[in-house]
């Protein structure tokens, strides 16, 4: 199982990164669990200073930028 955190306020860039998120795992078929965090101090606790930002196994693997569907793709394909 893995498990993804959505880190931001919901702005439109944070919607767009759970957006992409969700998509690449529906056609990944992977097992995960997609959390989505808003709340500044449950992120800042993360270590994430800038949003939007994806964790996936409590491991950043992108802050600050919207990723693209290949870099998300990439990143469940290694999971």
């Amino acid at each position: 199982m893995i498990n993804i955190k959505i880190c931001g306020p919901g702005c439109a860039s944070c919607t767009k990164t759970e957006e992409i998120v969700r998509q690449a795992v529906a056609d990944s078929e992977v097992n995960a669990i997609i959390e989505k965090i808003t709340d500044f101090a449950d992120i800042a606790q993360l270590g994430v200073l800038s949003t939007p930002a994806v964790l996936i196994n409590d491991r950043i693997k992108c802050v600050g930028k919207i990723p693209t569907q290949d870099e998300v793709n990439n990143w469940l394909k290694y999971m």
